[in-house]
């Protein structure tokens, strides 16, 4: 068994329609002189445009794995995977992120397991390295085929 669970994310078409009227600025500046495109500021107009463009494909269209679950492990976001029978258990908790509550899934690993955490799970915040996020970035399917799998594979501790 290999099931992915995907984020999905409300589209945000305020930062679309920005960057369309930032290019359409930048396009009628170089239409009515070609010498702006050499200037740094129009070079860094462009260039911001480019990477907000490619932030937001990045973000609404290509598709953003929240977790991808095997029958021996679970890998969440970009992290390492982590084998079920390392996992001690699991709990839901209220943790702080942003400004505001938010409710996750804790993997409560085993004492003593050797892992190799990346950068982002070593700095996460209130966010223990292994955290599920069940704050409206997954559809209400997902978040109950994520709880069905937890709590049959380590046991599962609710609010």
């Amino acid at each position: 068994m290999q099931e992915v669970i995907y984020y999905h994310f409300k589209k945000n078409y305020v930062w679309l329609v920005l960057n369309i009227l930032a290019l359409a600025a930048l396009l009628s500046c170089l239409f009515c002189n070609v010498s702006y495109a050499y200037w740094w500021e129009f070079q860094a107009l462009a260039a911001l445009f480019t990477i907000t463009l490619l932030i937001w494909i990045y973000k609404y269209m290509l598709k953003q794995p929240m977790a991808v679950i095997t029958d021996d492990t679970i890998k969440i976001d970009h992290t390492n995977p982590i084998a079920w029978k390392d996992i001690a258990g699991a709990e839901e908790r209220m943790v702080r992120c942003c400004g505001k509550e938010r409710r996750v899934i804790v993997l409560l690993p085993k004492e003593g397991i050797e892992y190799k955490y990346n950068f982002l799970q070593k700095h996460n915040g209130a966010f223990t390295p292994f955290c599920l996020p069940l704050y409206g970035i997954l559809t209400p399917e997902d978040e109950e085929k994520i709880f069905r799998i937890v709590a049959h594979k380590v046991g599962l501790k609710a609010l």
